[in-house]
């Protein structure tokens, strides 16, 4: 005999089984890459024809690739802050500052502590700011992720960050005062990961592979010290390109094998399927194939800032190579494979859409938004131009560079530059100048007001009126 199930029956019964094949479904695990210095045009992925970068090459190939983001420091703390919180520098400096003035305030021992000591006090309590931020291993161990970090870290100790484990466990404060010091700034133990070591992350893949989990993968490289061994080097050493091109690039390389080998251990363990890769670099760099950096074979980072941080397009600089980056976003059969080239994406979008992505609440107040409809090919409202904002320029006489107020505005065909405490100005078509060695400031005045206007509107919205430090 045949029954008539009612509608309403059947109707609940779909819903029970959607909602229990997505209960079923496991939250992605989330690999974070971030490059180290690695300028936008040096990916093969990218149209470079000398670098060696399978790796970066196939995750681009399989996954969602814009070509044209932008980070919000063109140098590396502040920009690794966006990424793990989602806010911009400045947001994060002016929060940071009022924690560091409250715990100033409790802190009965803070008058009588000479110099030196609270120098040390400083750098160890703007570090552990963090700890009063939502940072993606936060919100995601909220959701039931274990995390750990390695790598570039400037925040002291892994658990300032809220990551479950890490290789950054903290300073040595010894050193502090001394030449060793920025190396522990920098991130301490963490810096070991590929350099010298891949054992950390593969251990901790092995202990956590039945739950989701959070990997900061950042490793010092490609920054200096150029030191790649031979295993990278033979790629370049017969090519027709600068001794400093061939530096850098034997880096990239060995990064690019760092995330070869963080590709192969996790799928022998069968996790392709489940993770979710996403890629961006903390910051520009310039050298191309045939320009000279390397005069003396004798140069060091120190006495050679060309060599040190690159052309003057990239690190510290407010080019459009200063700031841009590739981002990848690749998770194996789940997501499409496009590359964009028209979209005009922010690192502060990271955090809202690795969120999104893992199923988890997107907090309310962050700048950035979920790229979410662009990976899936649907259409969204998109941003027509980006605001940067930089306190640090190149310097002659510093690596570390010198304090500055600048700006700039990008749209789809302009970056406008402006050094607000210098007046000077900058205007270029990205379009056709990508070396910006034609400054079109004169010929279009009626676009340098209108681009100044933007960036008047932009502190505003900031709530800033002048410079603010996020040099730290």
């Amino acid at each position: 005999m045949n029954r008539v199930v009612p509608r309403n029956v059947l109707a609940t019964i779909l819903v029970l089984l959607l909602s229990g094949a997505a209960f079923a479904q496991r939250q992605p695990n989330i690999v974070f890459l971030v490059g180290d210095d690695h300028g936008y045009p040096y990916y093969g992925f990218m149209g470079d024809e000398n670098v060696v970068t399978p790796s970066m090459d196939a995750l681009a190939t399989g996954g969602v690739t814009f070509s044209h983001a932008h980070v919000t420091a063109s140098y590396c703390r502040p920009s690794l802050r966006t990424m793990i919180t989602g806010l911009h520098p400045i947001q994060y400096v002016l929060r940071e500052n009022l924690i560091v003035e409250r715990r100033r305030q409790e802190d009965a021992n803070y008058a009588s502590l000479s110099d030196r000591q609270r120098g040390l006090w400083e750098q160890v309590e703007k570090a552990a700011a963090m700890r009063e931020f939502d940072t993606l291993p936060r919100l995601l161990g909220e959701a039931g992720y274990v995390s750990w970090q390695g790598g570039k870290w400037w925040e002291n100790t892994y658990l300032n960050g809220h990551f479950t484990e890490g290789m950054s466990e903290g300073w040595d404060m010894s050193a502090y005062g001394g030449n060793t010091f920025f190396q522990e700034l920098m991130g301490a133990e963490g810096n070991e990961l590929v350099r010298e070591t891949m054992e950390p992350v593969f251990d901790f893949i092995d202990r956590n592979r039945e739950q989701p989990f959070f990997i900061w993968f950042a490793p010092s490289l490609p920054h200096v010290p150029f030191d790649a061994p031979y295993t990278y080097r033979k790629y370049y050493q017969d090519m027709d390109i600068s001794e400093s091109a061939k530096l850098y690039y034997s880096n990239l390389t060995w990064w690019d094998d760092g995330v070869g080998r963080l590709l192969d251990h996790i799928e022998s363990h069968g996790l392709m399927d489940d993770t979710l890769f996403v890629y961006i670099s903390d910051n520009g760099w310039e050298q191309d194939a045939h320009v000279v950096y390397k005069v003396d074979e004798n140069a060091t980072i120190a006495d050679d800032l060309l060599l040190g941080n690159g052309g003057p397009l990239g690190k510290n600089g407010l080019y459009d190579q200063s700031f841009r980056s590739p981002l990848i976003f690749y998770w194996k059969d789940r997501i499409g494979r496009s590359f964009n080239t028209s979209s005009l994406v922010s690192s502060m979008d990271i955090v809202p859409t690795i969120l999104d992505l893992a199923g988890v609440e997107i907090p309310a107040g962050l700048p950035g938004y979920s790229l979410l409809p662009l990976i899936d090919g649907r259409s969204m409202p998109e941003r027509t131009y980006l605001v940067g904002y930089t306190d640090n320029r190149r310097s002659t006489t510093t690596p570390m560079g010198e304090r500055t107020e600048g700006y700039y505005v990008r749209t789809h065909r302009w970056q406008f530059l402006w050094y607000a405490d210098t007046d000077e100005m900058v205007l270029y078509d990205v379009t056709v100048d990508r070396r910006a060695e034609h400054n079109l400031v004169a010929e279009y005045p009626d676009l340098v007001a209108e681009f100044q206007a933007l960036i008047e509107g932009w502190k505003q919205d900031m709530g800033v009126s002048g410079p603010i430090a996020i040099y730290e």
